[in-house]
């Protein structure tokens, strides 16, 4: 199958979880070697006084005017539990994204309780789903390790407590909105100690739902420019998932920058 060379999830320096390496043009030159066709730039907004850091992002691409099809989106979070995201309709427009990503991404517990870790994460993932101005659920069940190593919580290193059934309601919940689920090569995949099995539980997990018909994206969440290139492992799970390319979400709107866009 030849599915789509593309990568969308990637963070930058400008918003300051990224490296500093990772300016506009070190992240074209190393998508460019490794023949990536579309990429999409999503660097984090967790509260509304980031917004105006991503207005860096557009000007640099602007000047760097990429051979490649850029799109320019946004990765949001929840700004409390349960809470609201830190954009809206509105916003969205006035700053130029042309879509969202999502994800929780903490547990939201002071005491560890995996029963409630896994009850919270999916109650989240099911309300991303739901919500209109999300595009993208990304990496469901991803923590981040330091969270548990400040809390002292055992690490999340297995799927096998997370039910079937949230698997499957989740996959149709996603096929229902039109909600994409990321296949997340630089996070997802390697979530845990157990790095190879986790690996495979994960992508037994991304199968139940790819049963239930969603579309999935292909994404390396990179945060370094050595991590770009685990896009290709979520590619190469695209595949083993048996996902023909229609299935592979990418942005309906032509690219912000880049050969596609008509107006260049």
């Amino acid at each position: 199958m030849n599915l789509p060379k593309c990568d969308m999830h990637i963070h930058t320096e400008y918003l300051g979880c990224a490296k500093p390496e990772m300016t506009i043009p070190a992240i074209l030159s190393e998508c460019a070697r490794l023949g990536m066709d579309k990429i999409a730039i999503t660097d984090h907004l967790n509260r509304p006084d980031q917004l105006d850091m991503h207005k860096k992002i557009v000007a640099d691409l602007e000047d760097s005017r990429p051979d490649m099809d850029v799109y320019f989106g946004v990765e949001l979070n929840f700004m409390s539990k349960d809470g609201p995201l830190a954009l809206n309709e509105e916003t969205k427009r006035q700053y130029g994204f042309q879509f969202t990503i999502c994800g929780i991404h903490e547990t939201y517990l002071d005491q560890y309780d995996l029963k409630e870790m896994i009850d919270i994460q999916h109650r989240h993932h099911i309300s991303t789903c739901q919500d209109p101005l999300v595009d993208v659920l990304v990496h469901p069940y991803w923590f981040g390790r330091g969270e548990f190593e400040r809390k002292g919580f055992p690490p999340f290193d297995s799927m096998k407590p997370v039910p079937r059934s949230y698997a499957v309601e989740l996959g149709q919940v996603a096929a229902e909105t039109a909600t994409a689920i990321e296949i997340n090569g630089g996070a997802g995949l390697i979530n845990g100690e157990g790095r190879d099995e986790f690996a495979r539980e994960y992508v037994e997990y991304l199968a139940i739902i790819a049963e239930q018909g969603p579309m999935f994206t292909i994404a390396s969440d990179a945060h370094r420019v050595e991590g770009l290139k685990d896009a290709e492992d979520a590619r190469n799970v695209a595949q083993k998932l048996g996902l023909a390319p229609e299935r592979i979400w990418l942005p309906a709107c032509e690219p912000m920058f880049g050969p596609d866009r008509r107006s260049n």
